[in-house]
């Protein structure tokens, strides 16, 4: 591949900078190397799908349609293309499931995503858990798609699409995630749901009327005790009131008795 290619084509783009350019030129080189093997590739349409990964690790804009259109080729082969020499290269990013939840707006699933995965990972032998790398878009978007599926959360359908794998291969996937996102969304403290409801439903809750110290401690003994014993504490009470009426009684019938004997003392005494 003639490296004036890259410059012409970025022009056309709209792509000034020099520094995108010598990666893309970068990558035509090791395209070279390790996409010998991808059909139906033209010099032009892999300049510009060299320009399109350069702009995609250096984070800067370009507009994808216009150049699916330059490269002279259909938007499905285009994209095919791009995934395979991506992958052929080492230049795939994966995107972790938060950034997916952001990216597709469905961060309330991410979490039962994330047991999922570790679900299905516990479920393989330990010889395959070795080598498994559940950062692979395969599993990500799988495990995201299935929990969105299970919480009844609406997800655009590029998600399935992005994880780069055949429909069969993903469909069937799908089904295993959701049957460990089934049992997880059944257990109330991790659904995702009841979580984001439960502080709001605290919140509600009037606060309890404030108490004495020692008034609250006798309302809680109260409380506390038995009915049987609530009864006789009441009938307790009713016996000292009683007896306090019966002391009461015989007090005064001494002090006039008292008084009655002082009276006739001093009669006599005069």
């Amino acid at each position: 591949m003639e490296m004036e290619i890259f410059a012409k084509l970025a022009g056309k783009m709209g792509i000034g900078s020099a520094k995108l350019i010598r990666k893309a030129e970068e990558y035509g080189r090791l395209s070279q190397v390790k996409c010998m093997a991808l059909n139906k590739v033209t010099p032009t349409s892999e300049a510009v799908i060299c320009l399109d990964l350069a702009a995609s690790y250096m984070k800067m804009p370009l507009d994808k349609e216009y150049a699916i259109k330059l490269s002279g080729i259909t938007k499905k082969l285009y994209l095919s293309n791009l995934k395979a020499m991506e992958c052929l290269m080492g230049l795939e990013r994966h995107l972790g499931l938060s950034e997916l939840g952001v990216q597709y707006g469905c961060m309330e699933a991410v979490g039962v995503a994330t047991q999922i995965l570790e679900r299905y990972k516990k479920s393989l032998p330990s010889a395959q858990q070795q080598d498994l790398d559940l950062s692979k878009p395969l599993f990500t978007t799988t495990a995201l798609y299935s929990a969105c599926r299970c919480l009844k959360i609406q997800v655009d359908q590029k998600l399935a699409a992005s994880s780069g794998a055949k429909k069969a291969v993903f469909g069937r996937l799908s089904v295993q995630f959701q049957s460990f996102g089934q049992d997880i969304c059944k257990e109330p403290t991790t659904t995702m749901a009841q979580k984001k409801i439960a502080p709001k439903k605290m919140a509600q809750k009037k606060a309890p009327k404030r108490l004495e110290p020692m008034e609250n401690l006798e309302v809680v003994e109260e409380d506390c005790l038995p009915s049987s014993v609530k009864q006789q504490k009441k009938e307790d009470k009713a016996e000292e009131g009683k007896t306090e009426i019966g002391q009461n009684y015989e007090e005064w019938k001494r002090k006039i008795l008292e008084n009655a004997l002082k009276s006739n003392a001093e009669k006599c005494d005069s």
